[in-house]
């Protein structure tokens, strides 16, 4: 009947194999330094945390009027609040995805690359969606401050730093968006087959000699032995 039947479980699920990675052990650490010195996206990560850490850090410390209402001075909208709640979430997620940046250098992804493949499409849907996010700040906190009526009552310092609020929010648009696009730059190197953890992995072969034993191997003709000239 049809309730007995089992449900199959596709074949991309059953492949997920997390017990296949391990830490990367071909290479020196000193190569392994060098990598992680040349990924552009832990550079464009750190970039991202510095960011964030400049609209939400401007916004909690000038963005309010020292009243009791707190009033925000972006035209006393709820512009203060977004910002910050907006630039929060973007540092939790570039600390979170600079962690997955560092997995793809120093961890073996060649026993499963469809691991990798997961981490990065993740990596392009979150980081795509708060471009857009930053998209939304930029334009809310810009119409906002374009429209202040309290311009007369703010300080150089707050006219400052809601002024690096608007530009840094245009900033972080242009790069969450390079880093999609640096992803899928990896996704075509995996789908292609030039990325190294797609690559067989040759070095799991026997070399020669030196790795033949014969009471593994009984079939094989093993290695051929020296010829000794008769004695006459």
């Amino acid at each position: 009947s049809r309730a007995c039947q089992v449900t199959r479980v596709p074949k991309a699920v059953m492949d997920i194999n997390v017990s296949t990675l391990k830490l990367r052990t071909d290479a020196l650490p000193e190569k392994l330094l060098k990598d992680l010195a040349l990924s552009p996206l832990i550079y464009m990560r750190l970039l991202g945390v510095l960011f964030s850490i400049i609209v939400f850090g401007c916004l909690a410390d000038k963005g309010f009027v020292n009243d009791p209402d707190s009033t925000c001075l972006l035209s006393g909208s709820n512009a203060c609040n977004f910002g910050i709640a907006i630039g929060v979430l973007a540092f939790l997620i570039c600390v979170v995805f600079l962690i997955k940046d560092v997995m793809m250098v120093i961890v073996d992804f060649s026993g499963n690359i469809l691991i990798k493949k997961i981490l990065i499409f993740c990596d392009i849907a979150v980081n795509g969606f708060w471009a857009f996010m930053w998209f939304v700040t930029f334009c809310y906190t810009a119409d906002q401050l374009r429209r202040n009526r309290r311009s007369s009552l703010i300080s150089t310092s707050a006219q400052n730093c809601l002024n690096s609020t608007v530009a840094f929010s245009f900033f972080s648009i242009i790069l969450w968006i390079g880093i999609v696009g640096v992803n899928i730059l990896f996704l075509i190197w995996i789908f292609k087959g030039t990325d190294p953890d797609s690559r067989p992995n040759y070095s799991a072969f026997p070399k020669g000699d030196e790795d033949y034993d014969p009471e593994e191997n009984p079939s094989s003709e093993g290695p051929t032995p020296q010829y000794t000239p008769p004695e006459y």
